[in-house]
């Protein structure tokens, strides 16, 4: 089990290509996945979007590449030597028709005769894709790792949450049966203070018995306990995308629980159900990060 929320980051360098690259997730329902790199990759950003949606499938994801080709620093610049010395030519001709001097003529080439210019640097993409692509993958491991976690984290906390529920649960079905014992006894107290009906124990049974098949949670417990059941394996699964399916479970807990409530009118079952409420929704608030 993964959390939505991850990140890393990682630097790399050889003789060649310096990288930074930089991760972060927070939790979304879909997968939503930005990329942020220089131009000069543009040709490999599928590939990258393939490479990090293998990895992941839900989420928000935000990726930042930074990348240097070093040749690209050592030999950016260089200048036209024929149009340079030609240049320098033409400006001692004018310095001696007229007898002046340029007091800088370099600085003058320079800025105003654009003899230097930028270099268009011939790239291996396939090199490029190599060297760039290895190290996403190393970033996605720490970041993967991450997540995972995160994610055994979150699953200690709901197994906890779980076992108080249980704990709950059982002492729900131990008390379940007071429900049709007090309703009998309300009712006779009631009765009795009746003087002027006359009932007798045949109608006295047949209420009890409607009362007792329109309070009766046994399936609901039973599906109860089904469903925490399932929960539990699907906390212990090494697939991700279980985030969905946690989700579905725990609305299936929750509305079993509603429908026992509604059902019994127990004090002390009623406060049960309460309880195991308030767990529900501490592990759904952060079932929301699950991937």
């Amino acid at each position: 089990m993964r959390s939505m929320t991850g990140y890393s980051k990682e630097y790399f360098e050889n003789e060649k290509y310096v990288i930074s690259l930089e991760i972060k997730s927070v939790n979304n329902k879909n997968l939503n996945f930005k990329i942020k790199s220089p131009h000069i990759l543009n040709f490999l950003e599928n590939k990258i979007r393939t490479e990090v949606t293998s990895r992941v499938i839900r989420g928000s994801i935000d990726l930042k590449i930074e990348f240097q080709d070093k040749r690209e620093v050592d030999n950016l610049f260089e200048y036209d030597k024929n149009m340079t010395a030609s240049y320098l030519k033409v400006l001692s001709t004018i310095e001696n028709e007229y007898n002046e001097n340029f007091s800088n003529k370099l600085d003058l080439l320079v800025k105003n005769l654009n003899v230097i210019r930028k270099n268009d640097l011939e790239i291996d993409e396939n090199e490029y894709e190599e060297f760039i692509i290895k190290n996403i993958h190393s970033l996605l491991d720490s970041f993967v790792e991450m997540k995972e976690s995160e994610g055994m984290r979150m699953k200690k906390y709901f197994l906890e949450c779980i076992k108080v529920i249980e704990k709950n649960v059982e002492e729900i079905k131990l008390s379940k049966e007071n429900i049709v014992i007090n309703y009998k006894e309300k009712l006779l107290e009631r009765l009795s203070k009746i003087t002027d009906i006359d009932f007798n124990n045949e109608i006295l049974l047949r209420e009890i018995l409607l009362f007792t098949d329109k309070s009766d949670i046994s399936e609901e417990i039973s599906r109860l306990e089904s469903h925490l059941c399932q929960l539990k394996i699907e906390l212990e699964s090494t697939n991700i995308g279980v985030g969905k399916k946690i989700d579905f479970i725990l609305q299936e807990i929750f509305r079993e629980l509603n429908t026992s409530g509604v059902k019994c009118n127990l004090y002390d079952i009623s406060k049960l159900i309460v309880e195991c409420k308030n767990e529900i929704e501490k592990i759904r608030e952060q079932a929301l990060n699950i991937e």
